[in-house]
C-alpha cells in the first residue's frame, strides 16, 4: 500500500464534472494480412490479457473517508482486463470522435484501476484509409502516470514484445474505513506540522523567486493572459477534432527553417491558427497568444527523490502570435521555448514550480463549498497565464499493433484545465496527430477550426521550402 505523493493526489483532488484530469489515446488500426480480417473480441481480449501486468495497471484507488489525508495505490484483488474493456458497435468517422470526447467527460470507476480500453469493432469513412478498421482507445487517470510514463504504457499494451509478467506476492491486507480514519487522526500532527511548513517554504521560495528576478539573465512570462473569448469559464461538454501531417514533411520543415524542434512547429501551428480563428470570428487579440507546454524532469537532479507518477513541470510559451512570417514566429517560438527552459532551470524558479505538498482532500472540498456560499464558482479553476495548452511530441514512436492489425491514425484528447482549448500531439509510423478538444460553448466552430490548424501549418510548410536546407 503506497500514498499518493502531493502531485499525484493534486489530479485526484481537481477531478470534477468540468475538470475531468484523465486523458485519452485513440488508434486507428486496419489488419496486416491480405484478408481484411479485424480481430474478433476474444483475440483482443486475449492480447491485453498477456499484456497489462504493468504494476500500476493492477492498482486501485482508496480514498480516506471525507478525504481526511490523501488516498492509497492497493493492490486491486479482483483484477480482470474483461472489466476494463468495453465493445462498442459499428460508428462513422465523426461518430466515433464524438464519443472519444464523450468518453473523456465521463468519471472513472475508482472502484477498479483507473483505465480504460474501448475498442469501436468497425470504423468506416476514416480519412486516407481504405479497407476495414477498427479504433482502440486508452484512457488513464493522470493520477497514475504524466505523458511518458503512459508512453510506456502504451508500448507495452500495444506493442508486439510479451512483457515480462511480475512476481505474484502475497498482497497485503487493505485497511477498511475505520482503520483508516484512525490512521488519517493519528497524521494530524505529522499534516499540521507539514502544512505549517509548507506555507513557510512557499513564503521563502516566493522571496528568492523575486530576488533572483529582480537580475535575472533569462526571460520572465507574462502573468496575465492576453483576454480571448476561448479562455472560459469551461463546461463540462468536449468537442473534438483530429488533424494529420505527413512526418517526414514535418522534418523536412524542421530541417529548412534549422534550430527548431518539431514541438516548437506544433506550438508555431497552433498559435498561428488559434490568432485566425479569433480574428474571423471578430475578437482580434489585443496581444500574443501563450500557451501552456510540458517540460519533463525525469532523469534530472530536480526529480531527485521523487516519487511521483507525474514528474514534469509547466511552461508559459509566448506563442509570438504578433509575428506575422511562420518562419520567423518558429524562431521566436523556439527562443520562448529556451527561455522558459533556462528559466525552470533555476533553483527558485524550480522551487515555485514543483509541487512538494498538497493539502488532504477535505481542504478542496471546504474550499468549493466556502466559493459556493460565495455566490462563486464552486469548480472554478483561478485565472491562468495562458490560453491554451500543447502536449508535447513522444521521444520515441514505437508502432501500435493490436491482435494482427496496425495503427495508421492516432489521435488524443486531455484535461482542459482552465482554459476552453487544448491540444494533444501525438506520432504513429510516419503520421503526426495535432488535435483539438475544446468546450463547444467556447470554441463554437470547431470544424472552422480544424480547417485553420491545417493552414497556418501549410503557410509554414510553404514559407519553409522557401528556404534552402541548412
Amino acid at each position: 500500500m503506497r500514498q499518493l505523493k502531493p502531485k499525484d493526489a493534486w489530479f485526484v483532488y481537481a477531478d470534477t464534472p468540468r475538470f475531468r484530469q484523465a486523458y485519452l489515446s485513440a488508434f486507428v488500426l486496419t489488419p496486416d494480412d491480405a484478408t481484411g480480417r479485424l480481430p474478433d473480441r476474444g483475440e483482443i481480449t486475449h492480447w491485453f490479457e498477456q499484456r497489462a501486468v504493468l504494476p500500476l495497471l493492477r492498482q486501485r484507488l482508496l480514498r480516506v473517508p471525507l478525504d481526511l489525508d490523501h488516498p492509497y495505490w492497493v493492490d486491486d484483488p479482483d483484477f480482470a482486463v474483461d472489466r476494463h474493456l468495453h465493445f462498442h458497435g459499428e460508428r462513422g468517422w465523426d461518430e466515433s470522435r464524438t464519443m472519444v470526447a464523450d468518453i473523456s467527460t465521463e468519471p472513472m470507476d475508482e472502484r477498479r484501476p483507473l483505465w480504460e480500453l474501448h475498442v469501436v469493432e468497425r470504423v468506416h469513412g476514416v480519412p486516407e484509409t481504405t479497407g476495414p478498421t477498427m479504433m482502440v482507445v486508452l484512457k488513464m487517470h493522470h493520477a497514475m502516470t504524466d505523458g511518458i510514463g503512459s508512453a510506456i504504457v502504451t508500448t507495452t499494451l500495444f506493442g508486439d514484445a510479451l512483457p515480462q509478467a511480475p512476481d505474484v506476492a502475497p498482497r497485503p491486507r487493505v485497511p477498511g474505513d475505520p482503520e483508516l480514519v484512525l490512521r488519517a487522526l493519528g497524521h494530524v500532527p505529522r499534516t499540521v506540522a507539514d502544512a505549517v511548513s509548507a506555507v513557510r517554504r512557499a513564503r521563502a521560495n516566493w522571496r528568492e523567486l523575486q530576488i533572483a528576478r529582480a537580475d535575472a539573465a533569462y526571460p520572465i512570462p507574462g502573468q496575465e493572459r492576453t483576454p480571448t473569448p476561448l479562455d472560459g469559464p469551461v463546461g463540462p461538454r468536449r468537442v473534438l477534432e483530429a488533424v494529420h501531417f505527413a512526418l517526414p514533411e514535418v522534418q523536412e520543415i524542421k530541417a529548412r527553417i534549422g534550430g527548431v524542434t518539431v514541438n516548437d512547429l506544433m506550438l508555431t501551428v497552433v498559435g498561428g491558427a488559434m490568432h485566425t480563428y479569433l480574428v474571423e470570428q471578430g475578437h482580434t487579440p489585443p496581444g500574443s497568444l501563450a500557451a501552456s507546454a510540458p517540460m519533463s524532469i525525469r532523469g534530472t537532479g530536480t526529480a531527485s527523490g521523487d516519487q511521483s507518477n507525474n514528474k514534469f513541470v509547466m511552461m508559459v510559451v509566448d506563442l509570438r502570435t504578433d509575428i506575422t512570417d511562420p518562419v520567423a514566429r518558429a524562431r521566436a517560438v523556439h527562443e520562448a521555448v529556451l527561455g522558459e527552459r533556462e528559466r525552470l532551470a533555476s533553483p527558485a524558479e524550480a522551487a515555485v514550480a514543483l509541487v512538494d505538498y498538497m493539502f488532504p482532500g477535505w481542504v478542496f472540498r471546504l474550499a468549493r463549498r466556502v466559493r459556493s456560499w460565495q455566490g462563486a464558482d464552486p469548480q472554478g479553476v483561478g485565472r491562468r497565464p495562458f490560453n491554451t495548452f500543447v502536449s508535447s511530441v513522444p521521444r520515441e514512436i514505437n508502432e501500435v499493433r493490436v491482435a494482427g492489425a496496425t495503427c495508421v491514425h492516432s489521435f488524443g484528447i486531455g484535461p482542459l484545465d482552465g482554459t476552453g482549448t487544448g491540444h494533444a500531439v501525438g506520432a504513429v509510423g510516419e503520421r503526426l496527430g495535432l488535435n483539438v478538444a475544446a468546450d463547444p460553448d467556447l470554441l463554437t466552430d470547431s470544424r472552422r477550426y480544424a480547417e485553420l490548424l491545417r493552414q497556418s501549418y501549410a503557410e509554414l510548410r510553404d514559407a519553409a521550402r522557401s528556404l534552402a536546407v541548412t
